[in-house]
């Protein structure tokens, strides 16, 4: 099977979708969302209401499946998401959020965060071309490989240990998200090797 490495910001060739570089108020933060942890383990009274703002500087036109934006976010609507969790196969939490106009007001309720949970170990050092931390978290790379003989049947979406602000998706979830119209998904081909 193959598997895409999802770009979070979105479709950025196409000026009629919204973008926004804000990150979410109220109960969670973006930190929350690329880290990998379980958010309901660092909230256990619940999450208070959490909100994210549109701004002027990216005018779109349409509100698109996915909000791209430049924090690493997953920012789905609940239709969207509805179907990543039907097939995903692994855990993910689901936070709605209320997003907002650039002014404050209420413009949809009708999208969430997604937030897979946990990340797997399968990057092929060998053949990826990267910078790491001292920590050995991946700090950027130019090729990014995933090691075969660690990926054996994987979920439909999950994170990279040491990368977990990257998102893998398989080609059966591309797929059913793009025969069921969702807009604004972009993705590039990951080689495993």
């Amino acid at each position: 099977m193959k598997y895409f490495l999802f770009n979070t910001l979105g479709d950025t060739s196409n000026n009629n979708y919204y973008f926004t570089s804000d990150t979410p108020e109220g109960g969670i933060d973006s930190w929350d969302l690329i880290a990998g942890y379980r958010i309901a383990n660092e909230y256990p009274g619940g999450i208070e209401e959490v909100t994210l703002k549109l701004e002027d500087q990216f005018p779109g036109l349409v509100l698109a499946s996915y909000i791209g934006n430049p924090n690493q976010m997953l920012a789905f609507s609940k239709k969207a998401a509805d179907l990543i969790i039907s097939i995903a196969q692994s855990e993910i939490e689901v936070i709605p959020f209320i997003l907002l106009t650039p002014k404050g007001k209420v413009y949809s309720n009708d999208y969430v965060f997604i937030n897979p949970v946990g990340a797997i170990d399968c990057i092929n050092w060998k053949e990826t071309d990267c910078s790491r931390r001292k920590n050995g978290d991946v700090s950027s790379f130019d090729k990014l490989v995933l090691d075969k003989k660690r990926i054996d049947n994987p979920p439909h979406l999950f994170r990279l240990k040491y990368l977990t602000n990257a998102y893998i998706f398989s080609e059966v979830l591309t797929k059913s998200l793009l025969d069921e119209n969702h807009t604004n998904l972009i993705s590039s081909e990951i080689e495993i090797a």
